[in-house]
């Protein structure tokens, strides 16, 4: 990984335009080829399934044609009066004459009565219904001709005659309509949260571009892959969420953490490798797993995964390549601009960035540290709550009776169900085979069998093909296609009806239709979900014990997304299936589609993986931090702004989709809405800081000296220790030089003890320096780390010189910084994923590894840059005259008699301290340049 890194920041202009041209050449040849998605929702081997395909044998052509209806009602009178059948006519007539179009019948002749078995004309004559041919499949509707009859038909809508359309491609088209503008507002406010996260113009263009990348890919990408598989109209939903929140999400995380790294000091390439080696491989190791359960979501053959779990594959390979390549180079083309103006001034004049405050996420962090026992039972509680009704979820297929009522879908629905019945709008099929001609009886007595059942209201035979010995009978319900009465309408049929008619007979008779075809549809997703739930569990749990190498971490993650899941599903089934009192927001009651609930698992999992592996990978590891509560509330209150911000921006585009008027729209924008809401707010905001407060999720580290932490004294043992340091040490500037933070140890006042992490250079030889002021260990010299204890042994952060207490590093690139608050707390101010000063030992192997020598106080530093900047590293002086060098180079000019003082006491192979301890400077390697007059006048203090 980071030799990756290091490369693609090498050759970031090589990368960028790589990746320029694949996303031109992709786009051209998803354009060019085109893609051809799929409506078949059957499941393969179920009896729907095999109804359908038997039904296409019956008819000479061998497919099913695709049968639209268009009703039509005089608002005044009876539509067989003469004006009204004028006007009809000349309307079949247009329409038969349509590209797209076999024919129309008519219903006031004998063929109108074939389709439904009866007449089309409403007992009080105020209904017709008109059947029309189309070229097309049920499955595979001809789309474009059929919006032209849609036109064509609604032009005759008038004050006298109302015409409305059905069938199932009006469905589609109505299914698909959706408005721009509540998605247009949605992305303007992802961007206004993108931007009061980044502040910097560059820092989101650096985090815009990659998920503009992938998702323009994965789209191209399931577009090639509709070619060759078969893919659902969905699909592209699924991989341009997936792919957009995927790589979003890993760029504001990373471009978060570089943005830390130069507000420390530290130099843009030096902060971007930082930033991607933990961060960044959280999320990287987040999107990987997302690619592994969709692929083995699509072996489990689900009908209702195929597509999505392709296009899932697609959005996670894609954004991993994107976040892996292009993110590293886009952020060392953008360097320290990722910095606002103000900060970048401040850094060049200081050596550090301006200080960020916490402000509420920081109370919020301290408040779980303390009643960590509190929220975590009001999350799981509240989890549990919204996850009771879950019991009543009753999943099937709805119908147009739940679109709006401004759709032309809905209005002919309630025509039908007002004028007909309401089972007319979703009949059912009986596809017969094995007749013989020694049983010609049995097929009339399974007819007369099927008509007399309990909630039919009309069966008849519609085709007979004695070549092949099958025929096709259709069923009418007397309810409509979506009750659970229809739904035990079907059980009965198959279990009891038929084969008490089919008995002694060698007839085989499979059941299908709307309702059969989506109640497969359930049975199979019922059995499917267990294996679902444990692969997608299961690879996150992996994924975790990978990342963090914490098998509770891992069993903490699964059950917290469980009971997410769980909340998720109760709450679309109090809205969606109870639905009572939401009829004013265009909610009707109904089953849940089982490839929404597909698709709002794999989206809600895809884009939570990567958001917990970020948050669990900085709130563990600080069990021997000398106030592990405040150092997981400061983590916590670092990271928890950056997760909650990605999600919020999903959660603007997903409100929109709320707005939409389809029901389909309304259930994925709620499910996907509520999905990511629980999972930010309930479980990373409040549930898992909690469980890591409440469950020490790592093994406390031993001390160095022999020591251990408050928390963690005689629990174990780790590859890391601390350092004591007091006040004598710390004025003499012998301060270890590796530390990563100073708190009070409690055996003295005026002692600290220094925590040393392990170094994050595997296989590095390091080198064993001492601090300065004083001897060199191994003959090498190094910027010193300063440190000086208050009379209560707490230590702070601060820039320049120091006051009491005060700590401060030098980086890898030679700029000075001080060790922020939140790490001080944390007892890793100098962190393991910065690569600054590691730890060191007797033995360079070991001090590679992180471990440490109880009995050795070196440090390991590594090297300096070359030239003028090595050399004001090596010293801790500027060259400059009647200048203040700080460590690492840096400098400023002397503001006061006693620093001016310093400087002329400063002699060229001293090393000296004040007798306060406040500030510890290293001598010049050469005099000072410049004119006679400013040395002399600096060496006189003026």
């Amino acid at each position: 990984m980071a030799l990756l890194v290091r490369w693609c920041q090498r050759y970031r202009w090589l990368v960028v335009a790589v990746w320029l041209v694949a996303l031109v050449a992709g786009a051209a040849v998803a354009q060019q080829g085109g893609a051809r998605f799929s409506q078949d929702l059957g499941v393969a081997g179920a009896e729907s399934q095999r109804a359908m395909d038997l039904a296409a044998t019956v008819l000479p052509s061998g497919t099913l044609p695709d049968q639209e209806t268009i009703v039509v009602r005089a608002r005044q009178g009876d539509v067989r009066a003469p004006e009204v059948r004028a006007r009809v006519a000349t309307m079949i007539a247009q329409v038969g004459r349509l590209p797209g179009v076999s024919g129309a019948l008519d219903p006031y002749g004998p063929a109108g009565a074939i389709p439904i078995g009866g007449s089309p004309i409403s007992a009080d004559g105020s209904t017709a219904l008109i059947s029309v041919i189309m070229k097309g499949s049920p499955t595979t509707p001809d789309l474009t001709a059929v919006r032209g009859m849609i036109t064509a038909v609604r032009s005759y809508d008038g004050p006298d005659l109302q015409v409305e359309a059905s069938g199932p491609g009006t469905t589609m088209i109505v299914q698909s309509a959706i408005s721009p503008w509540p998605i247009l507002i949605a992305a303007a406010v992802a961007l206004l949260i993108l931007c009061l996260t980044m502040r910097s113009p560059a820092a989101v263009a650096v985090c815009a571009v990659p998920a503009v990348v992938t998702a323009v890919l994965s789209l191209s990408a399931v577009s090639l892959l509709s070619h060759r598989a078969t893919v659902t109209p969905l699909a592209p939903l699924v991989a341009v969420v997936l792919a957009f929140g995927l790589s979003l999400g890993s760029a504001v995380v990373v471009v978060n953490r570089v943005q830390c790294g130069l507000r420390t000091g530290l130099a843009p390439v030096d902060a971007a490798r930082a930033a991607m080696r933990h961060p960044g491989r959280a999320t990287l190791i987040g999107s990987a797993g997302l690619a592994v359960v969709m692929l083995g979501t699509s072996l489990l053959r689900l009908n209702v995964f195929d597509g999505l779990a392709l296009a899932g594959f697609a959005a996670a390979a894609v954004s991993l390549l994107v976040v892996a390549t292009l993110l590293p180079a886009a952020v060392s083309v953008a360097g320290r601009g990722l910095l606002v103006w103000a900060e970048r001034t401040q850094l060049r004049a200081t050596g550090t960035g301006l200080p960020v405050r916490p402000g509420l996420r920081s109370w919020w962090a301290r408040l779980i540290g303390r009643r960590p026992q509190v929220f975590a039972g009001a999350a799981v509680l509240l989890l549990v709550v919204l996850a009771l009704p879950v019991a009543g979820l009753r999943l099937g297929g709805s119908d147009n009776g739940v679109d709006p009522t401004s759709t032309t879908t809905r209005r002919a629905y309630d025509l039908i169900s007002k004028g007909f019945f309401p089972g007319l709008n979703g009949p059912l099929i009986a596809a017969v085979s094995g007749m013989t001609p020694a049983q010609a009886a049995a097929v009339p007595r399974l007819v007369n069998a099927l008509d007399t059942a309990d909630g039919v209201t009309r069966a008849f035979l519609v085709l007979r093909n004695d070549r092949n010995g099958r025929a096709l009978i259709q069923v009418m319900a007397t309810d409509e296609p979506r009750s659970g009465a229809v739904s035990q309408l079907v059980h009965r049929l198959r279990t009891e009806t038929v084969p008490a008619a089919t008995a002694g007979t060698a007839l085989k008779v499979d059941i299908g239709g709307q309702t059969p075809l989506f109640d497969d549809m359930s049975s199979r997703f019922a059995r499917v979900l267990p294996a679902f739930l444990a692969l997608e569990l299961g690879v996150l749990g992996l994924a975790v014990l990978i990342a963090l190498r914490s098998p509770r971490h891992s069993i903490a993650v699964m059950a917290s997304s469980l009971l997410a899941l769980a909340a998720t599903l109760g709450v679309l089934t109090k809205v969606f299936g109870d639905g009572r009192g939401l009829g004013h927001l265009g909610i009707e009651p109904g089953p849940i589609e089982p490839f929404i609930l597909g698709l709002i698992m794999i989206i809600v999992f895809g884009l939570a993986i990567g958001m917990h592996l970020t948050l669990l990978s900085r709130l563990r590891g600080l069990d021997d931090a000398p106030d592990p509560l405040r150092a997981i509330s400061s983590r916590h209150a670092e990271v928890s702004h950056i997760v909650f911000s990605v999600s919020m921006m999903m959660v603007a585009v997903f409100v929109a989709l709320t707005t939409q008027q389809v029901r389909i729209m309304k259930l994925l924008g709620v499910g996907l809405s509520v999905g990511v809401v629980l999972d930010a707010v309930v479980v990373r905001v409040v549930l898992l800081p909690a469980l890591v407060h409440l469950v020490r999720l790592d093994q406390p580290r031993r001390s160095v000296a022999g020591g251990s932490s408050a928390r963690g004294r005689g629990r174990g043992r780790s590859r890391a220790g601390a350092l004591p340091v007091n006040a004598s040490t710390a004025a003499a500037g012998s301060a270890a030089a590796g530390s990563a933070a100073v708190a009070g140890a409690g055996d003295s006042a005026d002692r600290a003890t220094i925590a040393v992490p392990r170094t994050s250079r595997r296989g590095a030889r390091p080198r064993a320096q001492a601090s300065r002021p004083g001897a060199a260990t191994d003959g090498a010299r190094s910027a010193p780390l300063f440190v000086a204890s208050s009379a209560g042994g707490r230590a702070a952060a601060g820039t320049g010189p120091p006051a009491a207490g005060m700590l401060t590093r030098r980086g890898r690139s030679g700029a000075h910084s001080a060790i922020p608050d939140s790490a001080l707390a944390a007892g890793d101010g100098v962190d393991a994923a910065d690569g600054l000063l590691t730890a060191g030992g007797r033995h360079s192997r070991r001090a590679a590894r992180g471990e440490t020598d109880p009995g050795s106080s070196r440090a390991v530093v590594d090297p300096p840059r070359r030239g003028r900047a090595a050399r004001r590293a090596r010293t801790g002086h500027d060259e400059r005259p009647g200048r203040l060098g700080g460590v690492g180079g840096t400098s400023r000019p002397a503001r006061t008699e006693r620093e001016r003082a310093w400087i002329t006491a400063a002699g060229d192979d001293a090393s000296w301290a004040d007798e306060e301890g406040m500030w510890a400077a290293e001598p010049r390697s050469r005099p000072a340049r410049g004119d006679g007059r400013r040395q002399r006048r600096g060496r006189r203090g003026e």
